[in-house]
């Protein structure tokens, strides 16, 4: 059985649910099963957005409510279960477990169920200490505090799943299981997430509840998400016993949210059925179900399961094991018509859960109303040492997406065409002490468009593809960002295909055309790369919208994630450019830099491309990053009488010389490399120009920007100021990237990068 994981859906189910079908096609093999970590976001109407708990500006339909309505049904069984952003009014109706939409199952506050002979457990919310040890008082219409203390885990449904004795095979909980850390590479995790460090050393960086769990129930497979990152561990219980733990990211473009796990099981067909001894469990414990502020009494049911066993499994006998079929209980989404919201439509009893509480011989009591606050009352937790305020959390991570929410507020976006900040304000001090830079909006990016703009690059638009294919920057991004994490130098390698494309036929992909006579044959061409990330982008659209996205997009957008990759700016460039039909090799030569111009030399070529002085210092920034092959730069030495290189030329640092003769030696293999940055090679910042002071410049066309008047000033300011360099960067990007574009019906779309449509 396959069984496909996902981290926080955020009612992405379109997204995700395609790209399980890809991997379906290109690997050949069935996925079985879907399993959601939370954040579900089971979103039927604009109502249910009121019970979100998520800024108003946050607040969207997503595509659950297609799922919801019928209008798409999910090629999957997928069962999910709750996090902190959660319809919690539905989930509320549902809280014993049942068919949010056909083949969408929620576990419910806790539940087990049975898929084939594979047991699934699920814990829905997230640890507070606060309200822990409360009862269930919480009701739709909720207020500002009780819309993020619904779904605070309670201990009520922490001691059910406690009782459970048979084996569960795979498990899922939010947030992870406190001390979860010790049994991972948590300093690599600090290195990605530095704000977790003080939560781990102080053992608050996750829930309490889950690690009791963990310890009780010890499956074999653990799943979480919340802390929106990839983190896997190896817990060895005292009985020998392991538990395989993964921690998923958010289903967000470049991040790893997705895992597809292949387990033993029986002969299908499989379906999602109810579990009888949670059944059981269920059924004796509902008696003492806290619906108010204070908790459960537990010594007072009855621990004898034997004869509740035997009547919940005569029960299955007689009906089977099939949960309830799905009922619609509002009026779904209608696009049309939205901006309605409505008002407060009471509490909807759902047809599943009457009917399964009648299964079980159990009265309903989800409708009951909680007793009105008593002021008096103090919960167990808050008899610890010092007190939190109402609407404080007593963990001091109690949900991620607030900090990157905070910069998001922070640095919230006037219009569509400014660079954006990348690092929340919490985590924004740390990352400074390495990169010692914050990106800084540069809104005047649109204006310089506008100004520098010709006919056919007027033609290109931002977010060109949201309606025809929404998924386009994502999967670019995506696919970027998983080949930089395999190889490092992939990032370099995309910028210098950029401007192997862009200056030669205009960017337009001919630089990716394949056959006798093309730019790829010409010999200054045969050490350029990343192909391969272009094509695996090209055939993830092709199978997600066919015959849409043009590979000189692909390549452009690939560029600027590129950049991205290696901690430089984000921005938005303008798409829609289409793909050319010529491409020669005789049009290389005069169309391309070489590593011996001379700013005179370059200046011309610049200026026939449309860019200027200012945007040839700025864009010879990008050797930053990447690397070059020796006989790039053995114009700067000289063979002696003995066969060995010295230097000839004297503007090079003689000890940066000696090390790069060292790589370097005369008779270096043509594969032989060197980076093109000596001191950060794969981080995008400033540090070129500093190498350029240090008089350790790689290429002749990199030293002559210092030595000539014109083009020192520029070098010099960018060497002591790293953010008038990145927002020089996006400036000059866009330009390069509008080099000569072809649109409207010039040119056309291809099916494969490599060949014409022809």
């Amino acid at each position: 059985m396959r069984i496909a994981i996902e981290g926080c859906m955020h009612g992405d189910l379109d997204t995700v649910y395609k790209t399980l079908q890809f991997a379906e096609r290109k690997n050949g093999f069935k996925i079985d099963l879907l399993l959601c970590c939370g954040d579900f976001q089971a979103v039927r109407n604009e109502e249910d957005l009121q019970s979100l708990n998520v800024p108003p500006k946050y607040r969207s339909m997503n595509s659950f409510w297609k799922y919801y309505s019928g209008e798409e049904v999910a090629p999957y069984p997928t069962i999910f279960i709750g996090g902190n952003h959660e319809a919690s009014n539905y989930s509320w109706e549902l809280y014993y477990g049942g068919w949010a939409a056909p083949n969408i199952y929620f576990l419910g506050f806790a539940g087990v169920v049975k898929f084939g002979n594979i047991r699934i457990g699920g814990l829905s919310g997230i640890y507070n200490s606060r309200d822990y040890h409360l009862g269930h008082y919480e009701r739709p219409p909720y207020n500002e505090k009780t819309i993020r203390s619904v779904y605070h885990v309670r201990e009520y449904d922490v001691h059910k799943l406690m009782q459970v004795e048979e084996p569960i095979d795979i498990f899922l909980s939010h947030d992870w299981p406190v001390g979860i850390t010790d049994y991972g590479k948590w300093e690599e995790l600090v290195r990605r997430k530095p704000y977790f460090e003080k939560e781990i050393q102080e053992r608050t960086l996750g829930s309490v509840a889950a690690a009791q769990l963990l310890e009780n129930l010890k499956p074999p497979y653990w799943f979480s998400a919340h802390l929106h990152c990839k983190f896997s561990a190896l817990v060895q219980h005292k009985e020998g016993i392991l538990t395989k733990f993964l921690a998923l990211d958010k289903c967000l473009p470049g991040r790893p949210f997705l895992q597809i796990l292949e387990i033993e099981s029986e002969p299908g067909p499989h379906e999602i059925q109810y579990d009888e001894e949670w059944l059981a469990i269920t059924r004796r414990f509902n008696s003492i179900f806290p619906l108010t502020r204070r908790n459960a009494t537990f010594g007072s049911v009855d621990l004898e399961t034997e004869d509740c066993r035997q009547w919940v499994r005569s029960r299955l006998q007689a009906r089977g094991t099939k949960p309830f079929e799905f009922v619609q209980t509002v009026p779904c989404y209608n696009p049309s018509q939205s901006g309605s919201k409505g008002s407060f439509s009471g509490y909807p009893r759902n047809p599943q859960t009457e009917s399964f509480l009648q299964f079980l011989g159990l009265p309903y009591l989800l409708d009951c109303m909680s007793e009105p606050k008593d002021l008096s009352y103090s919960p167990a937790s808050s008899n610890q040492r010092g007190s939190f305020d109402d609407d404080s959390e007593a963990i001091p991570i109690d949900d991620v997406d607030e900090l990157e929410e905070l910069a998001e507020d922070d640095d919230e976006e006037t219009n569509a065409f400014t660079i954006t900040t990348l690092y929340s304000k919490k985590t924004r001090t740390l990352v400074m002490e390495r990169r010692e830079v914050v990106f800084s909006a540069a809104i005047f990016i649109l204006v310089l468009f506008s100004i520098a703009a010709s006919s056919s690059s007027a033609n290109l638009s931002f977010n060109f593809y949201a309606a025809s294919c929404p998924t386009a920057e994502f999967v670019v991004r995506n696919t970027v960002r998983s080949a930089s994490s395999d190889d490092p130098t992939i990032p370099g390698k995309l910028l210098r295909l950029l401007f192997h494309d862009c200056f030669v036929e205009g960017c337009d992909a001919s630089v990716l055309l394949q056959g006798n006579g093309t730019e790829q044959s010409d010999p200054a061409n045969k050490s350029v790369g990343g192909f391969s990330v272009i094509d695996s982008a090209k055939s993830v659209l092709e199978f997600f919208c066919p015959g849409t996205v043009s590979c000189a997009d692909i390549v452009a957008l690939a560029a600027r994630d590129a950049v991205e990759a290696a901690g430089g700016p984000s921005f938005q460039i303008p798409t829609g450019r289409r793909d050319g039909m010529v491409s020669a090799a005789s049009h290389v030569r005069p169309n391309i830099v070489d590593t011996s111009f001379s700013v005179d030399e370059m200046i011309k070529l610049f200026s026939s491309k449309g860019l200027s002085l200012e945007d040839l210092v700025t864009l010879s920034g990008a050797h930053t990053i990447g690397t070059a092959h020796c006989n790039a730069f053995t114009d700067r030495f000289q063979v002696d009488s003995k066969g060995k290189l010295k230097l000839v030329d004297k503007s090079l640092d003689s000890i940066y010389a000696d090390e790069l003769m060292k790589r370097c030696p005369a008779g270096a293999s043509p594969s032989a490399t060197v980076n093109n940055d000596p001191e950060t090679s794969f981080m995008f910042d400033n540090q070129y120009y500093r190498n350029l002071q240090a008089h350790k410049g790689l290429f002749q066309s990199d030293s002559v920007l210092l030595n000539d008047k014109r083009t020192r000033k520029q070098v010099e300011n960018f060497a002591v100021d790293q953010v008038a360099f990145l927002e020089s960067w996006g400036q000059s990007f866009l330009k390069l990237t509008t080099i000569g574009v072809k649109t409207g019906e010039a040119g056309e779309i291809r099916r494969s990068c490599s060949t014409t449509n022809m």
